[in-house]
């Protein structure tokens, strides 16, 4: 059977030598579907293919990429395992969180942070202050072994993620999604950096990898591909990337990151949707009221953050502060806040489950205060962001949207229940304020 096989190998070898190149091309792809079916090996195959004469090199090289393994199926599979190993981190670290927050918490009822404004101030101020200031403090020490020159990439990412860890298990006013995200994108850079890629499959990896971040921690695969697509693929300058290839590998990485996500922290969604319900046409007007509003209280988040950088640069560098008692303080002040508002502690979801009253037993807030705790979420998570706190904007823009939403339908159901007789606005079929509530989070 051996020499059948060789013997069909010569014949391949001398039919290329009374072909054209086209025709010797045509040649090889029947010789070598010929000898697949004889059983022979690829690598006698590829040591003929190196055995050719030099004035042959296309049909070298073609018949080289040929015997290979597709470089698409490579893609796909490192895109499977950059899913597989962020599945499993963002779960890791999802569960860390709920641990220490239930530690730092202990006896806490499932209600978020809504049982400290029913609780006597002179119960709670201490832990309500003092939590958030040890987040800081242990934020500081990681920072500062994170900055260590003599670390590789891998522990930095390591101590980012613990540190968001402790941010938001303190109840600082950020979010996990940004450090899933980095997550994502650090295994997906690891990867690519372990098998030698270069930076034009590296791009499509790392969409990949962000994509699974987002899909893991919200289990949301839809989300997570659109993310990748809007927040890495359209800001690349690069050209060269296959748009089927790297869709391919977005979709396949972020649906093994959600299905890994549902069986580590459950299939239930991260808040409760209210019922959405819309009236008749003569609340559009409304809406586009809400929109503007939407715009204006995003352009004051973007302009409180951006102030709010500036500052602590300006202080870092004229020597007032050091760099290390930054989040310390960024902890006490969010603590002190929260001594009024202590809905602006970060609680999971379960804080914008109040907002929209889709949790039973829970008592909702007045239109005033949720416009007051717009304002102070803002605030907070300006001063968290630029201390060096660490966390993701996706979770405190979920509240302040869904703050503003259910305070300018509150604001409007008043107003129509409320009107002058002069007016004849009582005509108007309104929504319940949870319908503008979950617009506005879409919008913000």
């Amino acid at each position: 059977m051996a020499g059948l096989r060789m013997a069909g190998l010569a014949n391949v070898l001398n039919a290329h030598e009374s072909w054209n190149c086209k025709s010797g091309r045509n040649s090889w792809h029947v010789g070598a579907v010929m000898l697949s079916k004889q059983g022979c090996s690829r690598r006698r195959l590829m040591s003929a293919v190196k055995a050719l004469p030099d004035s042959n090199e296309d049909d070298k090289g073609s018949w080289s990429a040929f015997l290979t393994p597709s470089s698409s199926s490579s893609a796909l599979i490192s895109a499977s395992l950059v899913g597989l190993l962020t599945g499993i981190s963002v779960v890791v670290f999802n569960n860390l969180v709920h641990e220490l927050r239930d530690f730092f918490w202990d006896g806490i009822p499932q209600r978020g942070a809504s049982w400290l404004r029913d609780m006597p101030i002179h119960m709670t101020w201490q832990r309500t202050v003092l939590v958030p200031l040890f987040g800081g403090l242990v934020v500081s020490i990681l920072n500062a072994l994170r900055d260590s020159p003599k670390l590789n990439a891998a522990a930095r990412q390591l101590l980012n993620s613990l540190a968001a860890c402790i941010t938001l298990a303190t109840g600082n006013s950020l979010g996990p999604e940004g450090p899933s995200v980095e997550i994502g994108s650090s295994i997906a850079k690891g990867l690519s950096s372990l098998f030698r890629r270069d930076s034009k499959t590296e791009l499509p990896l790392v969409a990949a990898g962000s994509a699974a971040g987002i899909a893991s921690g919200f289990n949301a695969a839809v989300a997570g591909c659109f993310f990748a697509v809007e927040s890495v693929l359209w800001p690349s300058p690069d050209s060269a990337v296959s748009l089927t290839n790297t869709t391919s590998m977005v979709i396949l990485s972020a649906v093994i990151a959600s299905v890994l996500s549902q069986v580590g922290l459950g299939a239930e969604p991260a808040f409760k949707v209210p019922d959405y319900d819309f009236r008749s046409l003569t609340e559009l007007p409304l809406y586009l009221l809400l929109g503007i509003l939407c715009g204006l209280v995003s352009l004051a988040l973007t302009r409180c953050t951006t102030f709010m950088l500036h500052t602590a640069e300006e202080i870092y560098k004229e020597g007032l502060l050091p760099k290390a008692v930054f989040p310390i303080t960024g902890g006490l002040a969010v603590g002190l806040m929260a001594l009024a508002y202590p809905e602006i502690l970060y609680w999971g979801f379960q804080n914008v489950d109040i907002l929209l009253e889709s949790r039973p037993f829970v008592k909702g807030l007045s239109a005033d205060l949720l416009f007051q705790l717009v304002g102070i979420k803002i605030i907070a998570t300006s001063v968290c962001r630029a201390s060096g706190l660490v966390g993701g904007y996706y979770a405190p823009s979920l509240f302040i949207g869904a703050a503003t939403g259910m305070a300018y339908g509150k604001y409007i159901a008043f107003a129509v229940a409320q009107s002058h007789p002069t007016f004849q606005i009582a005509f108007l079929e309104v929504a319940s304020p949870q319908a503008y509530g979950l617009v506005e989070i879409f919008c913000f």
